[in-house]
């Protein structure tokens, strides 16, 4: 994968990690109570696993993409349901930014996939 987009892939993630790191400082531990448990699990999580793919990405290139994609895959799930079948309308901005970087990591992912797995 080319440096520069190992650079985008890190930056995306940390802004991610950034993201939760923020809700868990102003609302504590668990801090996502106006979804269930397992939705304010899932995001806590992402405080951890989002700097992982980050790291990753540079040390352990297959293993972050299958992280990444795993990531991305899921978060936009989660939060396209949030927004559009439980009606949380304030989610839809960022749901467009991490489906665009969705994309990106896809297209990474696959673009680096060796032939024979195509």
């Amino acid at each position: 994968m080319p440096i520069a987009a190992k650079a985008i892939w890190s930056i995306g993630f940390l802004i991610g990690t950034t993201t939760h790191a923020l809700d868990i400082w102003h609302g504590g531990w668990l801090p996502y109570d106006f979804r269930p448990l397992p939705w304010n699990i899932y995001w806590t999580s992402l405080v951890f696993f989002d700097p992982l793919a980050a790291l990753l990405i540079w040390v352990r290139e297959r293993v972050a993409i299958l992280l990444g994609c795993a990531i991305m895959a899921s978060n936009v799930l989660v939060n396209g349901y949030t927004a559009f079948i439980s009606g949380y309308e304030q989610f839809y901005f960022g749901l467009a930014l991490q489906s665009a970087f969705a994309i990106f990591v896809f297209v990474v992912a696959f673009q680096d996939l060796p032939e024979e797995q195509v």
